[in-house]
């Protein structure tokens, strides 16, 4: 898939979540808390504290996706030459036995500095790259990952605040329709009868899924306009309930599963490149002892511990200077590179 199709793609994903939030919104403070908890239930406290809290939740999660979609060709993209690396004094990760430093040839030779990826998708190399999240069209490198990260948290917590006042009438309209749609001869006949419904439609699960939105469909005929959303069955309800709530499960393993290669100080492109087999060696080189050896790809090379892989997503400002500042080498990586590199030269002596 070309690049141009990617981005095409990816921008009526941006389109369609931004709409989902923007309809959720709505749903949220006009439907429910001002029709129905302040208006028809005179539920005035509880509707109140409701909608505030959702016009803070939900501009705030919008606002985190959206500045999460920007700066698709500049942000965290390597603008640094090439160094000398007789100049070098920190540890640093090579291509080679040599020592050298990784370029990129898609961008004509361009100094990747280490922890640099080249995205297909975007067409750029970025610093300290995670992975390219085609939710946001966007890289998810080392300095967004705590927007990330809370754009994950905050779908779930989004989700069971909406959902709190509304659960009870909700699961009372689904158990009605799925009655409506199981006793309904049409229905009967065009999918409850038709073995197709266990195996399209998402299996087991998505023929009684499906069969709920039949009994929605059904029950519209009986729709009043004068009783509020929350009072009778709605498929547009369930619809968007049902997509948030697969949203905020899917962001929660997202979300668990990048913490834990966080506190592990790997990335997602790591954790890949690391179960790949003929995966090329990375090297490490220490200037000062000149020693330079290879690493496997499944040794955590940037890994500093627990405490501090956190505080250098969560507490370390991003740096300001023009100068590249090199990231620090896992302290156990160097010191077995040091005692490998004096056993040989014991056994070579």
């Amino acid at each position: 898939m070309t690049s141009r199709a990617n981005l095409i793609i990816e921008l009526c994903i941006q389109i369609f979540i931004l709409s989902l939030i923007g309809y959720t919104l709505y749903l949220t403070t006009i439907e429910i808390a001002i029709k129905w908890l302040i208006n028809y239930r005179s539920q005035r406290l509880i509707g109140g504290a409701y909608l505030a809290t959702l016009l803070f939740l939900i501009p705030l999660l919008g606002t985190v996706y959206v500045s999460l979609t920007l700066g698709r060709r500049t942000h965290n993209v390597p603008r640094y030459p090439l160094p000398d690396t007789d100049d070098l004094t920190e540890p640093y990760e090579c291509i080679n036995s040599s020592g050298d430093l990784a370029t990129c040839a898609k961008c004509n030779g361009a100094w990747k500095p280490p922890r640099t990826h080249h995205c297909s998708t975007c067409g750029v190399c970025r610093m300290e790259f995670d992975h390219h999240c085609p939710w946001v069209g966007n890289c998810v490198t080392k300095s967004r990952l705590k927007p990330f990260l809370a754009l994950l948290i905050l779908t779930p917590v989004v989700f069971l605040v909406s959902i709190l006042p509304v659960y009870g009438p909700l699961l009372r309209n689904i158990a009605l329709a799925l009655k409506v749609s199981q006793s309904d001869p049409w229905a009967q006949r065009v999918w409850w009868d038709w073995y197709g419904s266990w195996i399209f439609v998402g299996g087991p699960p998505g023929r009684f899924a499906f069969g709920i939105v039949l009994g929605f469909w059904i029950l519209r005929a009986e729709r009043k306009p004068d009783v509020p959303l929350m009072e009778q069955p709605n498929l547009r309800l369930f619809v968007i309930c049902a997509l948030v709530l697969l949203f905020s499960l899917f962001t929660l393993a997202l979300a668990a599963w990048i913490t834990k290669d966080l506190v592990r100080g790997v990335t997602t492109l790591d954790g890949i490149k690391g179960r790949r087999e003929n995966q090329p060696l990375r090297f490490a080189c220490i200037p000062g002892a000149r020693i330079v050896a290879a690493v496997p790809n499944d040794e955590r090379l940037y890994d500093l511990g627990f405490r501090s892989n956190i505080e250098s997503v969560f507490c370390t400002p991003q740096p300001t200077s023009r100068t590249y500042v090199w990231p620090k080498i896992n302290p156990s990586v160097l010191e077995r590179l040091r005692k490998t590199s004096e056993s040989n030269s014991i056994t070579t002596s």
